[in-house]
């Protein structure tokens, strides 16, 4: 049976929460800047166009998931996969959302810094060795 009061307790690390934030705002600030094709967006963007258009192969440069989940963020952002991507410094059409082909990549590398000082905590280290790790990550 449930015995009244109902006590919960809840701790907050608030170092944690601050390179959480920071990690955030320094992967997801400026995301369409610049508005034209960046290194790696010549490769993957080339995968996400195929997908998009409902072409689907396996090549050696890893597992088609990560493609696939790429080509899901494009998709929900409106990308039609209808766009060339041949050249780095190609300007994007106004029809393509960059911020959108950017957002997923971008929340994932965001992710991984508070990651990163969870998973010190984890091994044992202290918080101040973790906080280090994390910052290493996030500059």
């Amino acid at each position: 049976m449930l015995q009244l009061p109902l006590l919960v307790t809840a701790q907050l690390d608030l170092v944690l929460v601050l390179v959480s934030l920071l990690s955030l705002w320094t992967r997801l600030g400026r995301l369409s800047y610049p508005s034209s094709v960046v290194f790696d967006e010549v490769y993957y963007g080339q995968f996400v166009s195929l997908y998009m258009n409902r072409i689907f192969f396996v090549d050696d440069s890893g597992p088609p998931l990560g493609h696939m989940i790429l080509a899901l963020g494009a998709y929900l952002g409106g990308f039609d996969g209808n766009f060339v991507w041949n050249r780095i410094g190609a300007d994007y059409p106004c029809s393509v959302s960059v911020w959108s082909l950017r957002l997923l990549p971008a929340l994932c590398g965001a992710l991984c810094v508070p990651l990163v000082y969870l998973l010190t905590l984890e091994l044992g280290f202290s918080h101040l060795s973790a906080l280090g790790a994390a910052l290493l990550l996030l500059l």
